[in-house]
């Protein structure tokens, strides 16, 4: 790569971009290049030569079918794979349908870390190294605070022949469009006067709700059905000691009402 090379970039919160085949980007990329449109779509071809290649599935994650829920924090995964690959690298982000940045990104280990002021993901020196011509890369990002609707993570890749150059390396562009977390919404009335106690709950559950009969159903964070009383009155315990640990979606419906809140089973 050449040094003497002055990159200009937007900031942008999409997913994944990597760089380049010299020493300088060895350590990481600069920012900016993850393919998104808050960093005006710029990728590693600004210094390599050629087109990306889009590509499916290389950005996955454990948010639910459903939707992220706000607040809530998932494991993004990268992995990128080109046979004959010498070094791997990239640059992740997450965008709104704005182009504005959104979420928290959060480092879990020594082979990414932040750039672009901490709007993006990319790699270290220690995580540039392919194994079976294929890369992988984790990390935690924390859902913003209110719904901003639609998410996209963008991710920009750079599979380098590490001949010391920029010439022969070939940089891939993949992308994870999210929703916000519909469980409980259906166009209906959603009052948040449902009380859950105890919550963190461990062996049972009380739910309150004035006077009210109805429907209780409680789903977990991929959309499953877990546990439903179709004749729950307000204050009945109920034996949840038989699902997971882990955050659940409460429904209460009857004809004239649907109350949702989350709970936190322990």
């Amino acid at each position: 790569m050449k040094k003497n090379f002055t990159l200009t970039f937007l900031i942008a919160p999409a997913v994944i971009a990597l760089f380049f085949a010299g020493t300088l980007y060895h350590n990481g990329s600069p920012g900016g290049k993850s393919g998104s449109p808050g960093d005006n779509n710029a990728t590693c071809t600004q210094c390599h030569s050629g087109t990306p290649v889009a590509v499916d599935g290389w950005i996955t994650s454990n948010i639910p079918a459903l939707g992220y829920v706000v607040g809530e924090t998932y494991t993004i995964t990268a992995t990128g794979t080109h046979n004959g690959v010498g070094r791997f690298g990239f640059e992740l982000t997450a965008e709104d349908s704005n182009g504005n940045k959104v979420g928290q990104f959060t480092i879990i280990n020594s082979e990414t870390q932040l750039t672009n002021s901490n709007h993006a993901v990319t790699h270290t020196n220690a995580g540039i190294t392919p194994q079976n011509n294929a890369k992988t890369w984790t990390l935690n990002w924390t859902a913003p605070a209110t719904d901003v609707g639609l998410i996209t993570f963008y991710g920009a890749f750079n599979a380098a022949n590490n001949n010391g150059g920029t010439s022969g390396d070939v940089v891939y562009k993949s992308t994870l469009a999210v929703d916000e977390s519909s469980v409980g919404t259906n166009n209906q009335e959603i009052v948040k006067k449902l009380i859950i106690s105890p919550n963190p709950a461990n062996n049972n559950v009380r739910f309150f709700l004035g006077s009210e009969t109805g429907s209780i159903s409680v789903v977990d964070m991929t959309g499953k059905l877990v546990l439903y009383n179709d004749d729950y009155k307000s204050g009945d315990d109920i034996n949840i000691s038989t699902i997971r640990n882990g955050v659940y979606m409460i429904t209460f419906a009857n004809e004239t009402k649907r109350l949702t809140q989350k709970m936190v089973k322990k």
